[in-house]
């Protein structure tokens, strides 16, 4: 029964987690930031709350690099053990020499879901 009710909770919690999360990593990157290095990311903030959560371990895929400019986006997904899926869209924020600054949002939902 406990764990029907956790389910729902840490999907909230992580509505609310990609929402205004934001990675800063240090990456000399030339032009892209890696497909792995972005998924690294993902999981290290993910990875955590699915092993709580009792949904562990958490993955991630993203199809292409991460360009390194200000507000260059790719459409990534994280998973959990159970196979569900939870897209995001990783967005550039800032780039300083070889420091980039990317942020984590789940996609908008359309009018009527849930």
């Amino acid at each position: 029964m406990r764990k029907f009710l956790l389910v729902p909770a840490l999907l909230g919690a992580l509505a609310l987690a990609t929402t205004a999360c934001e990675v800063n990593k240090s990456i000399s990157i030339g032009k892209t930031v890696s497909a792995d290095k972005v998924e690294e990311q993902i999981v290290a903030k993910f990875g955590p709350p699915f092993d709580d959560g009792g949904i562990g371990p958490a993955t991630a895929e993203c199809p292409e690099d991460l360009k390194g400019e200000v507000g260059a986006t790719i459409d990534c997904t994280v998973k959990d053990a159970n196979g569900r899926e939870y897209p995001l869209i990783v967005t550039v924020t800032a780039v300083d020499g070889d420091q980039v600054r990317f942020s984590m949002k789940e996609p908008p939902q359309p009018k009527g879901a849930e």
